[in-house]
C-alpha cells in the first residue's frame, strides 16, 4: 500500500487506515469478533494504521484492538489514540495516557492526539508539556492534535520546546471540503499530514445530491469502481492527507484497500470541488 511521509524524521505511514469509532458499547461477543476479523482483514490488506481513543465505547475499542494486535509484529503497527482534553489535572492526563496503553496492551504509542480544543482552550499549553513528557519518556512516539483550526494548532506547537506536531485529524470528506481548502493548504507547506475522519460521511454516500451522485458515478465507471472507493480515492489522491475510514464487513474492507490503487487525473480531482 502507497505509503507517506510523516513529521520531519522519514517514517511513512499507509495513507489508509483503519478508524474504530463505529465500535458500539452492549453488543454480543458475534459482534466485536466481526469487529475483530474486521481489523484483521484491513492489517493483512495493508491498512496497519489503527485509529482509536479513550473516548470510544468508553475505552471499549482499545481493548479490541488489543485483542488484534497481539497477534502481529508490533514494529510493522501504527498505533494512534487520543487524549479526551477535559482532563486538566496533570495526574489525570498521566492516568489517561496509561490506561490506553493498558487497555491496548503495548509498551507505547505511535501516535498520541489532544481529542479536540478543550473549551479551556488556554490548557493547551499543560496539554502540550504533557505530551512532549510523554514523548520524552518513551510512551509516544509522534504528537499529533484532532479538531483544531489551523490557528489552534499553530498556538499547540508554539508550546512544544523541542517536538513537532505532527497531524490533524479533521472531519474531511467529498461532501464535507473545507478543511481541504481552508486548512489543507497550510498543512502541505509545513509537511504536516491532515487526517480525514469520516472520509466516507456517515451513510457511505447513498443519499448524495444529484450533481455530485452523477459526477462520481461517472468516474466510478471510467475506473470500473464504486462512488464509494472513488470519494476515497479522491481524498488520498491529494498530497499530505491520508484516511481512517471505519469498516465493519469484510467487503468494506476490501473495497476501501482497494481504492489505494485509483489514480485520479488533476481534471477529475477538480471537477468535485465544491469551492
Amino acid at each position: 500500500m502507497r505509503k507517506v511521509q510523516l513529521g520531519k524524521k522519514g517514517e511513512q505511514i499507509p495513507v489508509l487506515g483503519q478508524g474504530t469509532m463505529g465500535i458500539k458499547g452492549g453488543k454480543s461477543k458475534e459482534y466485536y469478533e466481526k469487529w475483530r476479523v474486521s481489523l484483521r482483514k484491513g492489517i493483512d490488506l495493508g491498512m496497519t494504521h489503527i485509529d482509536t481513543a479513550e473516548l470510544y465505547n468508553f475505552g471499549n475499542s482499545e481493548k479490541i484492538i488489543g485483542d488484534v494486535i497481539k497477534e502481529y509484529d508490533r514494529d510493522d503497527l501504527f498505533i494512534t489514540s487520543k487524549l479526551f482534553p477535559l482532563h486538566l489535572g496533570y495526574n489525570a492526563m498521566i492516568k489517561a495516557c496509561n490506561k490506553s496503553l493498558e487497555r491496548l496492551d503495548i509498551k507505547y504509542l505511535d501516535l498520541y492526539l489532544v481529542h479536540f480544543p478543550s473549551f479551556l482552550f488556554s490548557k493547551i499549553e499543560k496539554h502540550m508539556k504533557l505530551m512532549e513528557q510523554l514523548l520524552n519518556e518513551g510512551k509516544i512516539r509522534y504528537i499529533g492534535v484532532s479538531n483544531f483550526s489551523v490557528d489552534q494548532f499553530k498556538r499547540g506547537q508554539e508550546h512544544l520546546k523541542k517536538a513537532e506536531i505532527v497531524a490533524n485529524q479533521l472531519r474531511a470528506n467529498i461532501m464535507k471540503q473545507k478543511h481541504i481548502h481552508n486548512s489543507l493548504p497550510y498543512y502541505k507547506k509545513e509537511g504536516i499530514i491532515l487526517t480525514a475522519y469520516s472520509p466516507l460521511g456517515h451513510r457511505g454516500y447513498t443519499n448524495l445530491n444529484v450533481d455530485m451522485g452523477s459526477k462520481l458515478k461517472h468516474v466510478a465507471n471510467s475506473h470500473n469502481a464504486t462512488i464509494q472507493q472513488i470519494a476515497l480515492a479522491w481524498l488520498i489522491n491529494h498530497d499530505n492527507v491520508i484516511a481512517i475510514p471505519k469498516a465493519f464487513q469484510i467487503e468494506h474492507v476490501e473495497a476501501n484497500a482497494a481504492a489505494t490503487d485509483i489514480k485520479l487525473t488533476e481534471a477529475e480531482l477538480k471537477q468535485f470541488y465544491t469551492n
